[in-house]
């Protein structure tokens, strides 16, 4: 399969994914072949790229390391969880920030979200994703495909998957695994709070948002631990994950301004720094932000996010866990498009049929295009044993 922008594609080109929208709904099967309003619908509905089969990569299989049926059924019950809490709080939805803490503590809001069973189904979806994830020791490596309407729902799937890649890489004991899946896929639950069109665009930056709207977004994690808080106060470690994913190393991140120790190993209750989980939540949520394509934020390729994430390292991110975290990223993933740098193929381009676990920047790859971009008779090269040829990862062919 080959992943193609949108401008790319063309009528009677075959799916080989499914298109699945924000709500966990598919609205194109895998095998459909593609017809002009196909194509319109899926550009319509904001998808930047979508997976085709193509008769040369038929056998180059992307796998998603969630199965398409969990993934589905725990983006949907994610998705009836927040238009239940949109509506329990839709009296104070746009109320300053003091008054939404407040409204949050009301008894009628503790009661309601006390007796959802939404959570609970959740936290259910957790043991299911974590049974998936037993066998596999390495990350996928491909940002997902998602809407740019799907800033919240996917990237909460994608983060706890992550997420839970470290904390098994950590050896967390199982209690601590399940608070992890559970507080980083609620992680983002307090941008209820905020306007959906501000989320849908280029998010988190200071110089296009407006000073109101961008303090209004940096209050999310607190909203989020108030609303899960009220669901179970108990919960002190998971709520805590919504509080502070956005907290940093050096002390500068917020709400709270919390610092971190850049250790793995530290008191069991630290009050006075970030707690693990969710520093562990931090670096998922940065990579997956970094890997997937985003309303005015193009995904970046598998090389610029490890050095992006290296540049974090110890001022944002928790400088131990990162170097942990990088041994899972892989640098060429199969079904990464490339293109030739040195050897006698510069500037053809391809995809990675197979990924090298022992030698990650040695793939087998088969070229696809030649440098005027023109499509030629598939020429595949194994890079393990051809020591001439270099290559790079690209967003697209």
């Amino acid at each position: 399969m080959l992943r193609l922008p949108i401008d790319a594609l063309e009528p009677g080109m075959v799916l080989a994914k499914p298109v699945i929208d924000p709500r966990g709904s598919v609205l194109l099967r895998q095998g459909v072949t593609l017809t002009p309003d196909y194509i319109e619908k899926i550009r319509q509905r904001g998808f930047a790229s979508i997976f085709i089969s193509d008769g040369d990569t038929d056998d180059v299989v992307v796998e998603d390391m969630l199965s398409d049926d969990t993934r589905r059924a725990t983006q949907s019950a994610l998705a009836r969880l927040y238009d239940f809490l949109r509506h329990t709080t839709a009296d104070f939805n746009t109320a300053p920030t003091e008054t939404v803490v407040a409204g949050l503590k009301d008894s009628n809001i503790t009661n309601a979200l006390q007796n959802h069973g939404g959570f609970e189904k959740l936290e259910s979806r957790v043991t299911v994703i974590l049974d998936e994830l037993a066998g596999v020791d390495t990350l996928a490596g491909i940002g997902q495909i998602r809407s740019h309407s799907d800033v919240i729902l996917g990237h909460s799937i994608d983060t706890t998957v992550v997420a839970l890649m470290i904390g098994k890489r950590l050896h967390l004991p199982p209690i601590d695994l399940r608070r992890l899946g559970i507080g980083t896929l609620l992680h983002d639950i307090g941008k209820i709070f905020v306007d959906s069109k501000v989320l849908s665009s280029s998010v988190d930056d200071a110089q296009v948002l407006t000073q109101a709207v961008y303090l209004r977004l940096r209050e999310h994690p607190r909203f989020g631990y108030e609303l899960l808080r009220g669901h179970n106060p108990d919960a002190v470690i998971a709520n805590h994950i919504a509080l502070e994913h956005h907290e940093r190393q050096d002390g500068r991140g917020y709400p709270r301004r919390l610092y971190g120790t850049n250790t793995i190993e530290r008191p069991r209750f630290d009050r006075q720094n970030i707690q693990l989980l969710a520093e562990i939540a931090a670096i998922a949520d940065v990579y997956d932000t970094l890997s997937t394509e985003r309303p005015g934020q193009p995904a970046l390729t598998p090389t610029q996010v490890i050095k992006t994430i290296r540049q974090l390292r110890g001022t944002f991110l928790n400088a131990e866990i990162v170097d942990i975290f990088l041994k899972l990223v892989p640098i060429l993933p199969t079904g990464i498009s490339v293109v030739v740098r040195t050897g006698r193929y510069v500037g053809y381009r391809g995809v990675v049929v197979h990924a090298n676990k022992k030698h990650p920047e040695r793939p087998l790859i088969r070229l696809l295009y030649n440098p005027s971009h023109d499509r030629i008779v598939p020429i595949e090269i194994d890079l393990a044993r051809d020591k001439t040829t270099t290559v790079e990862a690209i967003l697209h062919q």
